[in-house]
């Protein structure tokens, strides 16, 4: 996107020069639309940064730059009184959250609030905005039979999950951002405010600020001296990932929360945000830019970042975006039901020549709980919760079972923890040991006794041995 700026005159700034962009400075900007307008068609831009003395642009001013050619979600207003110091900072930022503004973003049109002038009654532009609303990256999106929880998210059913995609039903979308939250492929953005460009805005703040409020937008809030303000439509977007990569670099982060149901659990997540920092003993820029805010891999690479080795940390909290898993090992039958249900590839099934391994990478898991529901053994439990110890071992195998043949055929068998259920769920396989394959142990049944070997067997001279017995215990996955 072709990024003008726009500064009002009053802040008595600096000439500006900022790298790639032109700026005009504004006399009276905050009051005056027409020269604004003016100003922004010299520019040439679709999107345009505006430097202010007041907090909010007026409904006229944002008008007259729609009516000059500004995209709906292309006019960022950035507050620099008060912050003069900050103001290439801020700016930078600003300009870059609007370069990668998506070319096709949209709303949908609602009348606008506040007050408004008499003269704004008569502009259409000034009187309507666009709300912004859930808008799903079919190219990213896992789709709606592998993933799908956007919709088992959405509180207001707004996501039908239809195949092969999710639909959206922007009426109905209130943009309250759960979809976004909980989507781990980053597939889902509310209009204007993609994590990709959130923190595009965040990088050039790191090491110039104390600090980042993240604000948002129905809050009116305003950030102190040496910090930035950025406004978010909802702070429903803000997950554990975004305070501990800022945190991680040095940077301290406070949220300003509106008083709506849409940024009811942001303090969750500043609480278990505080509860990791704690931890951690300091944050001391360890780490650096580039960011990188989407769940899980955000939330896994800051606490590898921002603790120290030695350090352990094991919490349960609904605010986590990532998942603990255990595995019953006494009752998983290795039957790989659980990996193909994965939306992010946390669990996986490797079928090697000599042993079938299930593996669980705990930086990927979302806790979904996709795997608890198609177990058909009832052998996995997840909740919500961080382990570093687990984080920092990567890929760990939580069940194995080794290759065998069928003592009679030798056909590959089903791993040995199958053999054993299938025979405790089909009485007609009889006593047979699991040494045999299905085929084999059916024609066993069928005779009167068997025991011995597979020679035996061939001769029909086999008495009946029964297989062992199997206990149920619930053991964590990580000693699998």
């Amino acid at each position: 996107m072709n990024v003008g700026v726009l500064v009002c005159g009053e802040l008595g700034l600096e000439p500006l020069a900022t790298a790639g962009t032109r700026v005009a400075v504004i006399d009276d900007l905050c009051h005056s639309p027409s020269a604004a307008a003016e100003a922004l068609k010299g520019l040439g831009a679709e999107c345009v940064v505006v430097g202010l003395c007041e907090s909010r642009p007026s409904p006229e001013l944002v008008g007259a730059l729609c009516r000059a050619g500004a995209q709906p979600f292309g006019i960022e207003p950035v507050m620099l009184r008060g912050h003069e110091r900050e103001t290439p900072h801020l700016l930078a930022g600003a300009v870059a959250k609007l370069e990668r503004l998506a070319p096709s973003e949209h709303g949908k049109p609602m009348l606008a609030a506040g007050e408004r002038s008499r003269r704004a009654l008569f502009s259409p532009r000034a009187m309507v905005t666009h709300a912004p609303v859930a808008i799903l990256d079919g190219a990213a999106c896992l789709g709606s039979t592998r993933c799908g929880l956007c919709a088992s998210r959405c509180p207001v059913g707004a996501i039908d999950p239809g195949a092969p995609l999710p639909s959206i039903d922007e009426d109905a979308c209130t943009a309250c951002g759960a979809c976004v939250a909980c989507c781990p492929a980053d597939a889902l953005r509310l209009s204007g405010s993609s994590t990709s460009q959130i923190a595009a805005q965040l990088e050039p703040l790191i090491g110039h600020v104390d600090g980042v409020v993240l604000a948002c937008r129905s809050a009116s809030a305003a950030a102190p001296p040496r910090w930035a303000l950025v406004e978010l439509p909802t702070l429903a977007l803000v997950t554990l990932a975004w305070i501990l990569q800022i945190r991680a670099t040095g940077t301290m982060v406070a949220l300003a929360p509106c008083d709506q149901p849409c940024c009811a659990g942001s303090r969750d997540v500043e609480e278990l945000a505080e509860l990791i920092v704690a931890a951690a003993d300091a944050a001391d820029g360890g780490a650096a830019a580039p960011l990188h805010l989407a769940e899980p891999r955000g939330t896994a690479d800051a606490l590898l970042a921002l603790m120290p080795d030695g350090k352990s940390l094991t919490v349960e909290h609904s605010a986590s975006p990532l998942g603990l898993l255990e595995l019953d090992t006494d009752r998983c039958t290795v039957c790989g039901a659980c990996s193909i249900t994965c939306p992010t590839d946390a669990l996986s099934l490797e079928e090697g020549t000599s042993a079938i391994v299930l593996k669980h990478d705990p930086q990927r898991c979302v806790g979904c709980d996709r795997c608890t529901t198609v177990c058909p053994e009832d052998a996995i439990a997840v909740r919500s919760g961080i382990d570093l110890r687990r984080l920092r071992a990567g890929v760990i195998e939580v069940m194995r079972a080794e290759r065998e043949r069928c003592m009679v055929c030798g056909a590959n068998l089903p791993p040995a923890p199958m053999r054993r259920r299938l025979r405790e769920l089909l009485p007609q396989l009889g006593d047979a040991p699991p040494e045999l394959c299905a085929a084999c142990a059916s024609k066993a049944a069928r005779r009167p006794t068997f025991s011995g070997n597979a020679s035996q067997l061939e001769r029909g001279q086999a008495t009946s041995v029964r297989a062992p017995s199997q206990s149920y215990s619930r053991k964590d996955a990580e000693h699998g």
